[in-house]
């Protein structure tokens, strides 16, 4: 949930995942998927800027949840990215069927 402010002073808070689209212009408008209109008092940068930081401090809660390597520093949201064993940009080999050519048959 992110907390937002709304032209006429109530304050809310919405579900990022709900939001069907935003229009900025001239004023920063909500339209969520259940049909509720936002006008909001900020501009569409704030929101922005709010919707990722709910989504890597979600992204953050689930990785702890997993066991994972995900930690939280001063309430700032901080994921550790690790690399794979098979690199996308061919660094890695992977395993043999990944070293097949793309257009052979598979083998086996």
């Amino acid at each position: 949930m992110i907390a937002v402010t709304c032209r006429n002073g109530e304050h809310r808070t919405i579900d990022p995942r709900e939001i069907e689209r935003v229009e900025s212009v001239p004023d920063t408008v909500v339209h969520m998927v259940s049909g509720r209109t936002y006008v909001l008092d900020g501009d569409l940068d704030d929101l922005l800027l709010k919707i990722r930081d709910s989504h890597a401090e979600l992204l953050v809660v689930q990785k702890q949840l997993a066991g994972g390597t995900a930690e939280l520093a001063d309430s700032a949201a901080t994921l550790r990215v690790e690399r794979r064993a098979r690199a996308r940009d061919g660094d890695s080999p992977g395993s043999p069927a990944d070293r097949r050519p793309v257009d052979g048959p598979p083998e086996g």
